[in-house]
């Protein structure tokens, strides 16, 4: 138990107002009631794990940025908000599968009382244990995505691992008190997951407004790859616009040369200023190419606010 206490201690120093804005938030976060229709999935498929494996390059930029985090995508987000030290972690998926496998995320963090005991629960070792917390937090259907998610999920673990030490990085996995955060958000009900697309009016929206009521901003947006697969529409910008974004920052990658991605971080505010104009259709217009320009992978490109916009 001792492992808990640092994030115990962190949520009762504090200050009551504080407490309270978050735990206004998240009680109105969870009555939502979630996009019905998304959009079709991503390639047809359920993306149990990412494989986004250099977010090490963007952990200094995102280093204890505080605030609430908000993520697409199914690992990427906690490993953001223990670094962040986030005070609220929303994550938003269109899958229904991926908010499912969040439901387990959040089992097995309340469970486990540090990052090794996490990983077991992964892993054959520890399917006895796995399957009853499963079990018990969503039965027989839940089970079942545990069972599909399973070996990606150990995949995607034990690479990072490697990755991770390889560079000398600390992440939530290797230390305990990244981990403390993010179980500690677990165990007070400060993680919030739900299904949504950030293409259409909904749940996005909806939580933008329960922050702003709450008085909060987001410290941190984070779209994995997802503006790759869609033009700008007028929900997409109007999702941007109702986030409080000011102050914060956006991340976002897109596929790189020879393989892998490029990590893309810009101002919340800039990136609400591009998106609100129509002449701005994609992405790829806010990234910027010169002719015959390509993006390269594993590395990290700043958008600068200052670069006219069109």
């Amino acid at each position: 138990m001792r492992r808990l206490l640092p994030a115990v201690f962190a949520l009762a120093l504090l200050p009551a107002a504080a407490r309270a804005d978050i735990d206004e938030f998240t009680a109105a976060a969870r009555s939502l009631a979630v996009d019905a229709d998304t959009g079709p999935l991503t390639n047809g498929l359920h993306y149990f794990a990412s494989n986004e494996r250099d977010l090490d390059l963007v952990a200094d930029a995102v280093q204890d940025t505080g605030e609430v985090v908000v993520a697409v995508a199914a690992d990427p987000g906690y490993i953001l908000a223990a670094w962040a030290d986030a005070r609220a972690l929303v994550l938003i998926d269109l899958d229904p599968a991926i908010v499912a496998l969040h439901r387990i995320y959040a089992a097995f963090f309340a469970a486990a009382p540090g990052p090794a005991e996490f990983s077991r629960l992964w892993t054959p070792a520890g399917e006895a244990e796995a399957l009853a917390l499963v079990e018990a937090a969503g039965g027989e259907a839940l089970v079942e995505t545990f069972v599909a998610a399973r070996p990606a999920v150990a995949r995607r673990f034990a690479e990072l691992e490697r990755h991770m030490a390889s560079k000398g990085r600390a992440w939530l996995l290797s230390d305990p008190r990244l981990y403390a955060r993010v179980a500690g958000l677990v165990r007070a009900n400060r993680v919030i997951a739900l299904r949504g697309d950030f293409t259409r009016a909904g749940t996005v929206r909806a939580i933008g407004e329960a922050l702003r009521a709450a008085g909060l901003r987001v410290g941190l947006l984070y779209l994995s790859n997802i503006e790759q697969y869609f033009l700008y529409t007028p929900e997409f910008r109007q999702n941007v616009q109702g986030l409080p974004l000011a102050g914060g920052q956006v991340l976002r990658t897109l596929p790189g040369r020879p393989a892998g991605f490029e990590y893309i971080l810009q101002q919340g505010a800039d990136f609400q200023a591009w998106a609100q104009n129509p002449k701005v259709r994609s992405v790829y217009r806010i990234r910027g190419f010169k002719k015959g320009e390509h993006l390269v992978s594993r590395r990290v490109h700043v958008v600068d606010p200052a670069r006219p916009r069109p």
